[in-house]
């Protein structure tokens, strides 16, 4: 079956610095380089991110005049000049570890003690305000002892967000976004529900679209939570990493899946492991079993239209065939839901792509060789071996 240009979406996962390998991906896709698209220039009109999927996303549905290539070449810039850390350049372009002194006596600042200062000032005012604040409430709390001094320690609090905010304020053309061919669906977790909730093209106005992609790239504990309408969202990862039933909703037939994690069996188990070590791999198990679930709804879905085809035909069911047909059913038939025949592409590194920690690595050397890797990836890639769904 051909797939129009309109049906094909890219499913763009979370991982932090990791999310340049959707970018090598997205680049040899729409270049027509890889056979997943029987090399032919694949041009994307629907995307779906969370995370800093939820960010490519965007900036891929921002300048609707560019073709996905260009807009895939533009977004690799971004990544190079703006995210990525490099000589000359005042640390990277997402975050910064406030009270690093290595920080105040970086070569882009050493010819402006002014900007030193300001910034020593600055975080020390952030770091007194923080002690102050925790230390009236441990005063004042009646909670256990232990309660109280877990309070005391808030990671996101030393997390200076400034350059992501500026950079999502130059990159993302919010106006653009509103109108764009493009559908664009960004995906963040409501904090006091714990439900998924999705913002689209038409919440991309008076900086609410900005706020929800900050929203969906807020990873808990580490980046602070964003406000929106009264609401407390963080990282869409939390519930949905890959939002691949999102791109079924916006009418996709054709998805390019694109994980930024490998496949749970390429990742080493370590003769000692740590309890960071123990975490990650829950977390990589957790991410792979919703993403199968996810795969095996799509595969019912499938089945079931097959069959209906089948029995219009024939007039009758096979035993299998109405097995396939009752499990599809609740699907195929939700109110306003109109499902098709999907085709689902996967891509996973073929290697974990850094160490524990790397995903918050921005530094240029690692994040040119998780592109090039994304690149890799896609010209490699085999249907068979990645258990696409065609």
């Amino acid at each position: 079956m051909t797939q129009s240009a309109q049906e094909a979406a890219l499913v763009l996962s979370g991982g932090g610095a990791y999310g340049a390998f959707e970018v090598g991906i997205m680049k040899a896709l729409f270049a027509g380089r890889s056979p997943a698209t029987r090399y032919r220039p694949l041009e994307a009109k629907i995307f779906t991110g969370t995370s800093v999927g939820a960010f490519n996303a965007a900036v891929m549905a921002s300048d609707p005049g560019l073709s996905s290539l260009d807009a895939a070449v533009r977004l690799e810039e971004i990544w190079l000049q703006r995210i990525a850390a490099r000589p000359g350049k005042c640390g990277n372009g997402i975050f910064r570890v406030r009270g690093d002194p290595a920080d105040y006596f970086d070569p882009a600042f050493l010819g402006s003690p002014a900007a030193i200062a300001g910034r020593i000032g600055n975080d020390c005012l952030t770091a007194g305000g923080y002690w102050l604040t925790r230390t009236a409430n441990f005063l004042a709390s009646s909670a256990p002892l232990a309660s109280r001094l877990s309070e005391l320690v808030n990671i996101g609090s030393f997390v200076d967000c400034t350059a992501y905010h500026d950079l999502l304020r130059d990159v993302l053309r919010e106006e653009e976004i509103l109108h764009s061919s493009k559908r664009l669906r960004i995906i963040a977790t409501n904090w006091n529900t714990g439900q998924a909730v999705y913002f689209d093209n038409a919440d991309f106005y008076g900086e609410r679209g900005l706020h929800s992609v900050m929203a969906s790239t807020a990873i808990p504990g580490i980046f602070p939570p964003v406000q929106i309408d009264g609401d407390t969202y963080v990282d869409g990862g939390v519930v949905e990493n890959t939002p691949l039933s999102a791109a079924v909703d916006l009418g996709a037939t054709e998805m390019h899946v694109i994980f930024v994690d490998p496949a749970p069996y390429l990742i080493p188990l370590r003769a000692s492991p740590n309890s960071v070590d123990t975490l990650l791999r829950v977390y990589y198990l957790m991410l792979a079993t919703k993403i199968k679930e996810d795969i095996q709804t799509a595969k019912w879905i499938n089945d079931g239209i097959r069959v209906l085809q089948g029995f219009e035909q024939s007039r009758g069911l096979t035993p299998s065939a109405a097995v396939d047909l009752v499990k599809a059913a609740s699907k195929l038939f939700e109110e306003n839901t109109r499902y098709r025949v999907i085709t689902v592409h996967r891509y996973h590194p073929q290697s974990v792509l850094g160490g524990d920690f790397s995903m918050l690595d921005y530094e240029l050397d690692p994040i040119v060789r998780i592109i090039a890797e994304g690149e890799r990836s896609a010209l490699t890639h085999d249907c068979e071996a990645s258990q696409c769904l065609l």
